[in-house]
């Protein structure tokens, strides 16, 4: 927590800060070793109640790993997919063809995206969000600012060869922040990029999650900004239903908070 720091950076600072928040979580990390850095003042409410959540995305984040490369890592896909099983039942078997629920196989793929991983993801993006806008400004992310999201799995890598929203950014100027513990590089299990307009107003963050999934979110600390451009896109592209989806904003059709 930043000295002098009372309001929570989850909630847009309604509330005070009583607690620290790790984003990512713990448990997204072997060894639950996080990188420094990434611990950010939250309240009781925006602290709890995502256990659910963490769960899912820690559990995604590990799968694609190579037995026979990477024991360590097979063995806390195993021990993740047992606690999914316990803390959550039948999400397997919303996900995956019965065959592999019944064997553990770090090397499985998304198959399908149940409802439930769509909304943790979500959420998930949207706390990280807030919390490198305030490791990047020093600020609070305003509780009326704006957060658009689209996430991605490597199933576009493999058909592919590359991810197209990210593929689609790639000409943007972007900075990156060192991701460590104790010294220990940890972008290969998590990374990002972070970009900002000239006028400071409007900022995107891309990210990397191991090898099977990301996102983007393009958030703005003003209101109403997000919703002028979507309207504008879709105004050109002549749809009402844009590639993003809003995390955070004045409309009734968000889904995430």
């Amino acid at each position: 927590m930043r000295a002098g720091e009372l309001r929570c950076v989850f909630c847009g600072g309604k509330r005070l800060a009583n607690t620290t928040e790790h984003c990512p979580p713990r448990s997204l990390f072997r060894n639950k070793q996080w990188p420094e850095g990434y611990a950010f003042p939250a309240c009781e409410d925006c602290y709890g109640g995502t256990s659910d959540d963490d769960l899912m995305v820690a559990f995604v984040a590990s799968m694609g790993v190579d037995a026979a490369v990477d024991p360590q890592g097979s063995e806390r896909f195993t021990n993740l997919m047992r606690a999914v099983k316990k803390q959550l039942p039948g999400f397997l078997e919303e996900m995956f063809d019965p065959a592999i629920v019944a064997v553990p196989m770090s090397a499985a793929g998304v198959v399908r995206t149940p409802a439930a991983l769509h909304r943790a993801v979500g959420i998930f993006a949207g706390k990280l969000t807030k919390g490198v806008y305030y490791k990047q400004t020093g600020r609070i992310l305003p509780e009326d600012g704006g957060i658009m999201f689209q996430w991605f799995t490597n199933a576009q890598l493999h058909e592919h060869g590359k991810i197209n929203l990210l593929d689609a950014l790639s000409g943007i100027s972007a900075m990156s922040t060192p991701k460590e513990r104790s010294g220990k590089d940890l972008k290969d299990q998590f990374d990002y990029l972070y970009s900002v307009d000239q006028s400071g107003d409007l900022h995107i963050l891309q990210v990397v999650i191991g090898r099977i999934f990301g996102f983007v979110t393009i958030f703005s600390q003003t209101p109403g900004r997000l919703e002028t451009i979507e309207d504008h896109l879709n105004q050109k592209v002549g749809t009402d239903n844009g590639p993003f989806q809003f995390l955070s904003s004045n409309r009734s059709r968000v889904t995430f908070v």
